[in-house]
């Protein structure tokens, strides 16, 4: 047995606050959310408090197992202290660094109502998460002394591994801490519900299909037979944002799940199984009065795009998906989307092809491209093409410029590779917005 605990508490209170303000000053990253205390480092790698907030929403008190939220390695403390204000649970954190510990508690203290005698119960402890033994008889002993004789179980499990900064091959073994030894260690400490314990994983989002799978046999392999349900969050930037897997009771009947999100709020869900698509490519340029759609990529990665489709388009519509990879999914199709929010909240753009253009883009060539556009009925132009990155902000500016003096719809410019046999051509088409 070792001499010196494994684990020792900390107990938010107002002089853990101060010594945390030495280190770090509490600051707010956007205006009317909670000020947190956080160094850079952390600043960058913690959940934006919106995206924490929307999760607590997504989950309903009622299908809690009873006991405490614990987050293995909660780092600053923002997405555990969402999901306890939000399901008025007491919190426990662990985290081994134990400066970052101090400001995790002191978040919880900035952050608690103290009318609230959930938080009495409230904890940091500092140590391995992965030694699930010695760190609940910590929580238990600090409660203990503290007046409190409760033994309370784990109702729900949050984990968000760290990962290098470095990080290049976005795997599961960079992760630390492990998958694997937490849900390992943590299974016969969670309380269970009719659908099994409660456990939210949050992944790096650019894991690909093969460590996703990989995920899965970890969980498998600790919980034999237990639900899950893989969320792809995206916030609108041709990526997916968030990654996370909503395990046991926090699972729903299907099993995957793309979130569509705003600034603060959930604009969209869509639940299903996922779908392969064919994809097509075109060896003659696509009709005038044709529909040109780019989607939210992770709609596609989660491979919901088929389900999102039968509620997109009116029914016998010919469509077919041009490509599938990368940050502009394309899908053509003979006639519009329907227009409904939950749709839309997936369409990047969607458009009537109105122009064939065999070039590129350039500078010396910008004033031809406006006029060539405003002739087709278009008054402002987005770029969504794949152009030089470099200049392509610059090329956005000078278009937007020159097309000042335009009336008409909005539109954008597209690029697709037309297969013509002894090799691909790239066509530029230009779209007016529905």
């Amino acid at each position: 047995m070792n001499e010196e605990p494994s684990h020792y508490a900390l107990n938010p209170s107002s002089e853990l606050v101060k010594r945390a303000a030495k280190l770090a000053k509490a600051e707010s990253a956007r205006k009317g959310e909670p000020e947190f205390h956080m160094t850079e480092d952390m600043r960058r790698l913690s959940t934006p408090w919106s995206v924490s907030q929307v999760r607590a929403e997504q989950i309903q008190a009622t299908d809690l197992p009873a006991g405490v939220i614990l987050d293995a390695a909660a780092g600053s403390g923002v997405q555990l202290i969402a999901l306890t204000t939000g399901l008025k649970r007491p919190g426990l954190a662990i985290e081994l660094d134990p400066n970052i510990g101090l400001l995790c508690a002191a978040n919880m203290q900035i952050t608690g109502d103290e009318a609230d005698l959930q938080r009495t119960m409230d904890r940091v402890l500092i140590g391995d998460g992965t030694d699930a033994e010695n760190a609940i008889v910590a929580y238990w002993n600090s409660l203990r002394e503290a007046g409190t004789r409760a033994h309370p179980p784990i109702g729900m499990l949050h984990l968000d591994p760290a990962r290098p900064k470095d990080a290049q091959r976005h795997e599961i073994d960079e992760m630390e801490p492990a998958i694997g030894p937490v849900l390992r260690a943590w299974s016969n400490h969670l309380e269970t519900g009719p659908r099994g314990p409660a456990i939210l994983l949050d992944l790096s989002p650019r894991l690909n299909e093969d460590q996703r799978s990989l995920v899965d046999a970890v969980i498998e392999t600790t919980f034999p037979g237990i639900p899950r349900t893989w969320e792809f969050l995206s916030q609108g930037g041709g990526r997916i944002d968030r990654l996370s897997v909503w395990i046991g009771s926090l699972s729903s009947q299907e099993r995957s799940r793309c979130v569509r999100m705003g600034k603060k709020n959930i604009m969209a869900t869509i639940e299903g199984e996922a779908a392969e698509s064919e994809l097509v490519t075109l060896s003659s340029p696509p009709p005038y009065g044709a529909y040109l759609t780019i989607v939210d990529s992770a709609l596609v990665k989660s491979g919901l795009h088929e389900a999102w489709l039968e509620k997109a388009l009116p029914e016998g519509t010919g469509h077919s998906w041009l490509r599938l990879d990368g940050r502009r999914p394309l899908l053509i199709s003979t006639d519009p989307l329907i227009r409904d929010d939950e749709i839309d909240a997936f369409v990047i753009a969607s458009g009537e092809i109105v122009q064939h253009r065999l070039t590129p883009p350039e500078l010396h060539t910008i004033e031809q491209t406006a006029a060539s556009s405003a002739r087709n009925g278009v008054g402002k132009v987005t770029l969504r093409c794949s152009l030089d990155p470099d200049l392509h902000p610059t090329l956005q500016r000078r278009l937007d410029k020159a097309m000042k003096e335009f009336d008409g719809s909005r539109g954008f410019m597209v690029n697709l590779d037309l297969d013509r046999g002894s090799g691909s051509h790239t066509l530029y088409v230009v779209c007016k917005e529905q």
